[in-house]
C-alpha cells in the first residue's frame, strides 16, 4: 500500500517499541523543513522511541536519546531535526533565554514533548502526535493538524 497522505499513518496502534519506530520512519516521508510536531502522552508513552523512528527513516545511524534532561537534543540529518523536551522546564522566560524562538524557521524540523508548557510561545501552524498507553506494551498514536 502506497501512503499519499500523512493521515493515511494514523490512528494506529503498535504494540513493541519496533512498530513505533516503524511508524517514525514511515511518518519522517511527511516532514519538511520549517515543521513544527508536538508529541503529546503521558511518560512512557513512545514519544522518544517515535523520534528515533524518525531519524532512523532520515538515516540517521548514531545514539538517540531522550532531552528530558539536556532540554534540547540536536541531530544533523539531510535537515536539521530538534528534538526538545518541557517536561522539566516549564518557565517560558526560560525557554526564550535560551533561544528557542530561534529554532522557529525554516532550516530546523523541531519535535517538542510536553508542548503544552510552551504553547503560548509555539507558532499557529503545527503538527500533532498525540500517544496513549492502552496497555503496557500497546499504543495507540493519533495525528491532528
Amino acid at each position: 500500500m502506497k501512503l499519499k497522505k500523512i493521515n493515511d499513518l494514523f490512528n494506529a496502534t503498535t504494540t513493541n517499541h519496533l512498530e513505533t519506530q516503524e511508524l517514525g520512519i514511515k511518518f519522517s516521508k511527511f516532514i519538511k523543513n520549517g515543521d513544527i510536531v508536538t508529541l503529546n502522552g503521558d511518560l512512557g508513552s513512545g514519544k522518544t522511541t517515535f523520534v528515533k523512528g524518525v531519524l532512523m527513516g532520515l538515516g540517521y545511524e548514531s545514539e538517540v536519546t531522550s532531552p528530558t534532561y539536556t532540554l534540547i537534543n540536536e541531530y544533523r540529518t539531510k535537515y536539521n531535526i530538534i528534538h526538545l523536551d518541557c517536561y522539566r522546564e516549564k518557565d517560558i522566560n526560560r525557554w526564550l533565554n535560551i533561544g528557542l524562538i530561534d529554532y522557529f524557521n525554516n532550516q530546523n524540523i523541531l519535535f517538542i514533548e510536553w508542548a503544552e508548557n510552551i504553547k503560548n510561545i509555539l507558532p499557529n501552524k503545527t503538527k500533532n502526535l498525540f500517544f496513549e498507553v492502552i496497555k503496557s506494551n500497546q499504543r495507540l498514536i493519533k495525528y491532528y493538524e
